[in-house]
């Protein structure tokens, strides 16, 4: 069983709602209504398991865009873009967007876009709160979004345009959801948590634009958190209050007066995408998170340290005892190593002629070398200079010569003879080799380590 809390910012009140869910149920346990001036000190005593924040921005702005299809990535960003364009003086800010006509990234067409953005510091307002008290927010998204999901849950309206009605003590709003997705939004002043007579207009005044400039006919005025009276009212197509799933326990009361909280617990997992923390605010969360996750893993780790240690103890002790043995051979052993270190002295002195010895004995003998040429001469192969350097580790020899022939085929194959016969002997490799074709004038470079 999850617990969640979802607290609503709405007027100048803050309602707050406790709930629990489990196997798809969400029993509502607990709901308060606090003066805002009261929510700071509610903040300092609170505790939030999982919490989601309901807002209703003084300032948003909200509008259709068509674009072309593309794969979300881009979709953001040229979302985005256009919404620095329409509105220039909005310079950093959150938003979340849907598509009401959907294309696929191979289909031709355009693809129509819902947008609402709220200046991240109006945002930034409302975390702060929170943050000053060290309280984390999961979620922060506007009440019209989450009650938007009611419609989109319900099997009589996912599939149809239905205006919602969302009544508050200073205003109206109205909001237009197409197949469960938000397309308009209007926002009127008004008084009162009843619908007057002026709300009646308005609602049909809005219904009458949805028809005559957006192409969208509203089949169902849908009233979101207030009770109809006794006899229909007086609005052009038909009023019901709305309905919430058969999974959520509350009493119809709770349910009215607590629409935006509620159904933000239980839409929560819908409302990832549409999650308005700035960017800044959602780095520190996650920060927060890894360094939560990191202590711990390390003090898991110093857990199975401790009790590692606390098993070796003995072992400990044992090893303990053994040390103390070796430091009382300590003084024996520094009188060897006092010993080794005059006659390592004394062999310095004869080091010298030690190496001299040794790289005499180890420099490659030149008359071996010169024996390992016996093959020489050769038939048709004149050689003119035998050249012998001594290097460190080998001694390199350089033969030079002429090869006497009547086509080159005679030539090549003399000259892979010479090739063969210097290879064979042990000890020499060639390391190089060249013939002049034009002349038969050839030099074969030589390695002798023997």
């Amino acid at each position: 069983m999850s617990k969640r809390v979802a607290v609503s910012f709405e007027d100048k009140s803050v309602k707050v709602v406790y709930a629990s869910c489990e196997k798809g149920r969400t029993l509502i346990q607990k709901t308060s209504i606090l003066k805002d001036e009261e929510f700071d000190s509610f903040l300092k005593t609170s505790r939030f398991p999982d919490l989601t924040v309901i807002c209703r921005p003084r300032t948003f702005y909200s509008d259709t865009m068509m674009v072309p299809p593309a794969k979300k990535m881009y979709l953001k960003k040229i979302i985005e873009a256009e919404i620095r364009k329409r509105f220039s003086g909005l310079k950093d800010f959150s938003y979340f967007y849907s598509t009401l006509v959907e294309k696929t990234p191979g289909e031709k067409g355009m693809r129509e876009i819902f947008f609402f953005a709220v200046d991240n510091n109006e945002l930034s307002e409302i975390t702060e709160r929170f943050n000053r008290y060290g309280i984390t927010v999961k979620y922060l998204c506007p009440d019209i979004l989450a009650l938007s999901h009611l419609i989109k849950s319900s099997d009589n309206w996912k599939n149809k345009t239905v205006l919602c009605v969302l009544i508050s003590e200073t205003e109206r709003t109205f909001f237009l959801v197409r197949n469960g997705e938000l397309c308009f939004i209007r926002i009127t002043p008004s008084s009162g948590s009843e619908l007057t007579d002026l709300d009646v207009d308005n609602i049909n005044m809005t219904v009458s634009y949805c028809r005559q400039n957006l192409r969208l006919n509203a089949e169902q005025i849908i009233l979101m958190n207030a009770a109809i009276k006794e006899g229909a009212l007086n609005t052009i197509i038909p009023t019901v209050p709305v309905a919430y799933p058969a999974s959520v326990h509350a009493s119809d009361d709770t349910l009215r007066n607590f629409a935006a909280p509620i159904s933000a617990i239980v839409f929560q997992q819908k409302l990832g995408d549409a999650n308005l923390l700035p960017l800044k605010y959602r780095t520190l969360f996650t920060q927060k998170r890894v360094a939560s996750y990191g202590s711990v893993f390390f003090l898991l780790l110093s857990l199975i340290g401790l009790g590692l240690m606390l098993i070796n103890v003995p072992q400990i002790f044992l090893m303990k005892e053994k040390i103390n043995l070796l430091r009382k051979d300590l003084t024996e052993i520094n009188a060897v190593a006092s010993a080794y270190e005059k006659d390592t002295a004394k062999l310095r002195q004869f080091l010298p002629l030690i190496n001299l010895i040794n790289d005499a004995r180890s420099s490659p003998d030149i008359q071996k070398a010169l024996l390992s040429l016996k093959f020489l001469p050769m038939e048709n192969v004149h050689i003119k200079t035998i050249q012998l350097n001594n290097k460190k580790d080998f001694l390199q020899i350089q033969i030079s010569g002429n090869i006497v022939s009547k086509n080159y085929g005679d030539m090549h194959r003399t000259f892979m003879k010479l090739l063969s016969s210097c290879s064979s002997v042990s000890g020499l490799a060639v390391v190089s080799k060249n013939i002049e074709i034009r002349n038969g004038h050839f030099q074969i470079d030589i390695e002798n380590k023997t």
